[in-house]
């Protein structure tokens, strides 16, 4: 039964491995930004994984509001997260990341706004050219900025990808808010099924050895 309980443990942590995040600093949370502003990245520019795309630039903005001694984290992963717009204008940040051909992958992140644009402030994104979406955010308050969340799958080529987000509507202090941003491999159906049955086959062996325990006790 060991053999069966590790075997189902080996493809539990092969599934979470296969879910991790390709990205890096998918949470902005480097570099880390000093006192209670941003660190604005001008292209073209770099930090931890990202590149800025000329003519824009972007904030590192920490994830609180208030006066010092009482700030809330309103980030919605860790204690930081992007604005789209930095200084000048709307800016652009890309990442490249390794793919397996044929592989399903799943984008993840979430988005909100600078509380102080004029309007909604929206992005497009884009995964290896190709235009995934485009989300758009007015919601946000001083308390609460009310992030959304947005999945979307898309398959690898068995070269190096790019993922890019663009904002397209807002102004200066006014851009989308980017935070969790994360690419995973999606498990392919035949891995459920392995761990589905590695669980039940050690469900079933469990079940049996308290029998055999229940029969000797009697």
């Amino acid at each position: 039964m060991m053999r069966l309980i590790a075997a189902a443990a080996l493809l539990a942590s092969a599934s979470t491995a296969q879910a991790a995040n390709i990205l890096t600093n998918g949470s902005f949370e480097n570099p880390l930004v000093p006192g209670t502003c941003c660190v604005t990245v001008i292209a073209p520019g770099s930090f931890s994984g990202w590149s800025v795309v000329v003519p824009g630039d972007v904030n590192v903005v920490i994830g609180t509001f208030g006066t010092p001694g009482n700030l809330t984290n309103l980030a919605f992963d860790g204690r930081q997260y992007l604005d789209l717009i930095g200084e000048r204008a709307a800016g652009t940040i890309t990442q490249a990341f390794a793919t397996a051909l044929g592989q399903s992958y799943r984008l993840r992140f979430a988005y909100s706004h600078n509380i102080f644009s004029v309007g909604a402030a929206s992005a497009n994104f884009s995964v290896g050219g190709a235009l995934m979406g485009s989300v758009s955010h007015n919601t946000g308050t001083n308390t609460n900025l009310d992030w959304r969340s947005l999945t979307g799958d898309f398959t690898g080529t068995g070269n190096p990808m790019t993922l890019s987000f663009t904002n397209t509507a807002g102004n200066q202090n006014g851009g989308l808010f980017l935070d969790g941003v994360s690419i995973s491999a999606v498990p392919e159906p035949g891995t459920w099924a392995m761990m589905i049955g590695g669980f039940g086959l050690a469900g079933i062996a469990l079940r049996r050895r308290r029998r055999r325990q229940i029969s000797v006790l009697a």
